[in-house]
This record gives C-alpha cells, sequence and structure tokens, in this order.
C-alpha cells in the first residue's frame, strides 16, 4: 500500500516512506510536454498527416510542370520553325492562311457554319 504524507500509519505501511506529491510534479510536467509534442509532430500544420497532403500537391504540381515543360518545347519548336534566316516555307504557310484567312490563286474557299 502507498502512504502520502497525510495517510495515517497503519501495520502495511510501517517503515516506508511517505509518497511526496512534490516528486510526482517533474515527471507529470514531462508527460505534459511529451504528449504536446507528439500531438504537434501529427496534427501540426507541418506535421506528419499534413505532409501527405504536401505531397500529393507535389505529385499534381510535378504533373502540371511536365505539361508546361512540353507545351513549351512545343511553342520553341514552332518559333524556330518561323524564325532565322531561313522560315519553313510549308509551316509559313499554312500560319498565313489560318492566321490572316488566305489563300492561293485558284482555290475555293468553303465556309461552312460554326456548331452554334
Amino acid at each position: 500500500m502507498i502512504r502520502f504524507s497525510t495517510s495515517p500509519v497503519t501495520p502495511y505501511t510501517v517503515g516506508r516512506k511517505p509518497l511526496r506529491l512534490r516528486f510526482l510534479i517533474m515527471p507529470f510536467c514531462l508527460a505534459l510536454l511529451g504528449s504536446y509534442l507528439t500531438y504537434h509532430a501529427l496534427q501540426g500544420e507541418r506535421g506528419y498527416f499534413a505532409w501527405g497532403a504536401l505531397s500529393e500537391k507535389r505529385a499534381d504540381k510535378d504533373k502540371e510542370l511536365l505539361a508546361l515543360q512540353s507545351a513549351n518545347a512545343e511553342l520553341l519548336a514552332r518559333i524556330g520553325l518561323l524564325s532565322g534566316p531561313n522560315p519553313d516555307p510549308d509551316y509559313l504557310d499554312e500560319r498565313v492562311r489560318d492566321v490572316l484567312g488566305f489563300s492561293a490563286a485558284g482555290e475555293t474557299v468553303i465556309l461552312l457554319p460554326s456548331a452554334d
């Protein structure tokens, strides 16, 4: 049986030192500190569970980056076809027809109604 400093002396507690509550303050405070740190390591803004959400977000951003890099490479290839001392005549003709609406002599243009 545990004997507290205020408990009466009984045959079960004779010869034992009384348990002083002040000796339990430090372990109790350390347990509180440990539980506080553990909670924030798991649930905090930068905790373990938030790390999973950030990993998913990073995977999405990596996919988006790859798509943007491929689109950028395609645009750079088109710029390369139109710039320089010798632009590609076929691509230049295609762009003139598409952007400016030109047609060659002798061609018949058929306008289709829009899908609206």
